[in-house]
């Protein structure tokens, strides 16, 4: 694999180049720099989750769209947890390569360079599937997708979700944001572990919204 390998998606190419060019900066990072594995509230909450569930983590299949640098991955995978990490910048997956052989988890993980839209996900087939600050970049395909995903997870599984709503600065194309209300009504049925809003001064005139939820399916009720 090349840093030129990257996947056509549909995100526009000034957007995948931005981000391409801080996953090649990290590249450049020393072993004991990526060794880092930091990993926000949203994968703090899905621990919580499973502590009080008392979901046994060794195994569990995990499915990560949009996985970036691999923090994510790298932490479940230190639970124990299997993961299938996916993410459309070879850059992306260089870097959470690196840092999964520096941390001995590169048996626990599969990396797979690839678009998050345009593939089966097998229905029922992980017992975890996250999509943090990732499905709102498939714009129309946002809300299918999302369904798409949430098939996937096992009865009794999780989904971790988290994404940007108003107030955002305007992006062309537009974010296709999936609101509070929205992210209420395609998880009526399942258990929320977590769910909330906030807004964040990323910098001077940069305020963002954020919802977030960490979820689970229904179990089957023979």
């Amino acid at each position: 694999m090349t840093l030129g390998d990257n996947v056509d998606v549909v995100a526009p190419k000034k957007w995948m180049d931005g981000w391409d060019k801080i996953y090649s900066q990290l590249l450049q990072k020393t072993d004991d720099e990526l060794a880092r594995v930091d990993v926000g509230h949203r994968v703090q909450q899905l621990e919580h989750a499973l502590a009080i569930t008392e979901t046994n983590t060794i195994g569990l299949k995990v499915l990560e769209l949009g996985s970036g640098e691999g923090n994510v991955a790298c932490y479940l995978a230190k639970l124990g947890c299997k993961i299938v990490a996916v993410d459309a910048l070879a850059s992306a997956i260089a870097v959470a390569q690196r840092k999964t052989k520096i941390l001995g988890l590169f048996e626990q993980i599969e990396f797979r360079l690839d678009d998050m839209d345009g593939w089966p996900i097998p229905a029922n087939n992980y017992d975890i599937v996250i999509a943090i600050q990732s499905l709102q970049y498939l714009f129309d395909r946002t809300i299918p997708r999302l369904r798409e995903a949430m098939d996937a997870v096992q009865p009794g599984g999780f989904f971790v979700y988290s994404g940007n709503i108003l107030p955002h600065f305007e992006t062309d194309p537009p974010i296709r944001f999936i609101s509070e209300e929205e992210i209420r009504r395609e998880f009526k049925d399942w258990t929320l572990h977590a769910f909330g809003t906030e807004e964040i001064l990323r910098k001077p005139d940069d305020l963002r919204g954020y919802v977030w939820l960490i979820a689970r399916k229904p179990m089957i009720h023979k």
